[in-house]
């Protein structure tokens, strides 16, 4: 079995012999891709509910960069349905699988003026592929998503104002599901 292509190997079990994937396989891949180190209680940790880190400071340019590819790949995860329906609800999981990943991005990040808007870059490329690039979002999965980072954002702006920078980007934009209100409304003077 090669590490990152668990689906060449083979399993001697009744269904691996007629080559149904079984947790046999992943079990091998995840032993093989972890050097045969066990999985620790934060690899076992599912990741549904984004949350704000409460740790301020910037990231080195190294680590934005890495940051920056790490949402990138998790991104690839939220693409278009293009199927049958018989399919649909493996797509719905590439969507969660995507929406956990970041989950995880987004919840390690300190809070900065640079990491706000890494993030309001990152809800304006998701917003773009549910208004327009044909991902089909039926169970809200994606726009819970964008719902959790904007209000985590709002708390980014009470830990540093200077995060209400990154808020204007937003000003004069419509939003699929109208997200970005409250987060423009932090700059405007109260009447």
């Amino acid at each position: 079995m090669e590490a990152r292509r668990y689906d060449y190997g083979h399993c001697e079990c009744y269904l691996g012999q007629r080559d149904t994937l079984r947790k046999h396989m992943v079990a091998l891949a995840l032993y093989a891709v972890k050097d045969g180190k066990p999985l620790t209680d934060e690899d076992k940790k599912q990741h549904t509910e984004v949350s704000c880190s409460g740790r301020t400071g910037a990231l080195s340019k190294t680590e934005l960069a890495s940051i920056k590819k790490s949402i990138t790949a998790a991104m690839r995860y939220i693409k278009p349905y293009e199927g049958p329906s018989r399919i649909w609800f493996a797509y719905q999981g590439s969507l969660a699988e995507g929406c956990a990943r970041l989950t995880k991005i987004v919840s390690d990040l300190p809070v900065s003026e640079q990491t706000a808007g890494l993030l309001v870059d990152m809800l304006l490329r998701l917003d773009e592929k549910l208004c327009r690039s044909g991902v089909d979002d039926s169970d809200g999965t994606v726009g819970g998503f964008i719902e959790q980072v904007a209000l985590m954002l709002i708390k980014y702006a009470e830990f540093d104002s200077e995060c209400k920078k990154a808020f204007h980007k937003l000003e004069n934009r419509e939003t699929c599901f109208g997200w970005e209100e409250p987060l423009v409304r932090i700059n405007k003077p109260r009447e």
